[in-house]
């Protein structure tokens, strides 16, 4: 083995720059910017530890808040929502049709409007049995009963239910869930959309010798006029048979541009099961009541018997 040259040895020993560059200087640059990463790290550990349990209880939070609150947070959610719900006028079950809807064309809230019930099962699944059809206004959730009676015959010149036709009135617009149930246990859904209402003042009509804001031969009132926050006398008048007329009587109100249903007048408890008069000024049934309304606008009333909205009455209140 070769003697190692003290000459080459030195030379390899030192730096080949000419200068050093590893300054004090260098030096110093080098240990603030490792410091200054490891305070990024140590800010970083600390920001994630300390937001981490923040985020989970406000996850928390949304997932378990109540709807209503949720709809202000983020009202948009909802409303995609019910915006992709669409009429559903058709009901299967295990890939069987049991009821199928025909409403009348383009019905419109606040308005009496008709509705054909096609039934597919026979006719012995019913009889005897207490239908009742609901609706739920999907926006607000505000529930309708429209019919219920016990079934005790098939549709006149049909086998079945074949021909189930109905008149009713839903007080606001959007979607209806309508159920229909069987001795209280649901049956089927479908789905119909109400067009948005007129507010159109109701016309008059005559009977007897008096005017009546209203409906000819259905139900009117003798219209004192409405100025907001009064209680005035109104005198209903009626039209129909002993089941429609008989049970308690309630009258609410929305105003335009609203959802919200106030409470008007509702009658006497002790007398809820015949709160109807008798006839009176050509009419089958007669009640004099007090009522107000507590804004200026137009309202439309929603008077009631045994739970069944009679036709919509739109008044001015000034």
């Amino acid at each position: 083995m070769k003697e190692e040259n003290p000459y080459w040895a030195k030379r390899l020993t030192q730096s080949p720059f000419s200068d050093s560059h590893f300054t004090p200087q260098l030096k110093n640059k080098v240990l603030m910017r490792t410091s200054t990463k490891s305070n990024n790290r140590k800010f970083t550990s600390i920001t994630v530890a300390t937001l981490l349990p923040v985020a989970i209880v406000l996850f928390g939070f949304f997932i378990f808040a109540r709807k209503d609150t949720l709809q202000t947070i983020v009202p948009s959610y909802f409303g995609m929502a019910t915006a992709s719900m669409s009429e559903q006028k058709q009901y299967y079950k295990n890939g069987r049709l049991l009821i199928s809807l025909s409403p009348q064309h383009e019905a419109r809230a606040g308005e009496m409007n008709g509705y054909i019930f096609h039934f597919e099962e026979p006719f012995e699944n019913f009889l005897g049995k207490l239908m009742t059809i609901q609706a739920v206004n999907l926006r607000s959730g505000l529930v309708e009963t429209v019919s219920s009676e016990v079934i005790k015959e098939p549709n006149i010149g049909y086998p079945r239910l074949e021909r189930y036709a109905l008149r009713f009135a839903l007080p606001l617009d959007g979607l209806w869930r309508i159920e229909v149930k069987l001795d209280n246990n649901l049956y089927g859904t479908l789905m119909i959309n109400m067009q948005s209402p007129s507010w159109e003042i109701t016309p008059m009509f005559q009977s007897d010798v008096y005017l009546l804001r209203g409906f000819e031969k259905q139900v009117g009132f003798i219209d004192a006029g409405f100025k907001a926050g009064k209680d005035q006398k109104y005198i209903w008048h009626f039209w129909g048979t002993e089941e429609k007329l008989n049970g308690p009587f309630e009258v609410k109100a929305i105003k335009e541009g609203s959802d919200n249903l106030i409470d008007v007048y509702a009658s006497n408890p002790l007398s809820s099961a015949n709160a109807l008069g008798g006839p009176l000024n050509g009419a089958d049934r007669a009640l004099p009541t007090s009522m107000m309304l507590p804004e200026v606008g137009r309202w439309r009333l929603l008077p009631y018997v045994h739970g069944k909205l009679l036709d919509p009455i739109v008044v001015e209140v000034k």
